[in-house]
């Protein structure tokens, strides 16, 4: 199995108020996501600048060390914090993801660097599987002040996964809403 990588640092300015801690069901939208991917996952790393109140035991917490570079630094923390050649990588606000399409993003990825959701011509890089060998890419990235994850994709054999393959699991493909505004909060709570 993979380790699970779940990036919850981000400054939620779209949100105005940090989004992993933003009720969710009976719990918060972080607890929401680490307990999708506790099952599928060797071991889940979160990667935040804020201290979190996390109820899962085995959680590993990992700080940015690019400050204010959006969620490619974060995948890079994220990546070299692992222990395992591929990680599951994904943001904190996405509360429907699927157990089963993850399973069938690892066994996607076999062979390739990157396996990201690419829907309607749309990327999909917070849902995606990295393999560590991402990171001297994603290091020269950052270097030369390129924040753009998908700028990545240019250096790395990449499966791009299409709509079929997720709506096998999800047939709305829900597992890739995730919530950046009041208004996305809403109205994904009574969807």
């Amino acid at each position: 199995m993979m380790n699970g990588i779940v990036l919850a640092g981000g400054l939620s300015t779209r949100m105005g108020k940090d989004k992993a801690s933003l009720p969710w069901g009976d719990s918060d939208l972080l607890h929401t996501v680490l307990h999708r991917l506790v099952p599928v996952c060797n071991k889940v790393i979160v990667v935040t600048n804020i201290e979190r109140d996390v109820r899962i035991k085995g959680i590993q917490f990992v700080a940015d060390r690019y400050q204010r570079c959006g969620p490619l630094a974060g995948i890079q923390v994220g990546l070299q914090a692992s222990d395992s050649d591929y990680n599951f990588i994904v943001a904190c606000d996405m509360p429907h993801l699927s157990s089963a399409a993850i399973t069938y993003m690892e066994q996607a990825a076999i062979g390739y660097e990157a396996a990201v959701p690419c829907i309607d011509g749309y990327f999909h890089p917070l849902h995606a599987v990295y393999h560590r060998s991402c990171l001297p890419y994603i290091d020269a990235l950052l270097a030369g002040g390129n924040y753009r994850i998908k700028d990545l994709y240019d250096y790395v054999r990449l499966l791009r996964i299409d709509k079929q393959a997720l709506q096998c699991f999800d047939g709305t493909l829900k597992m890739l809403d995730n919530v950046n505004t009041p208004e996305e909060y809403r109205s994904t709570q009574k969807g």
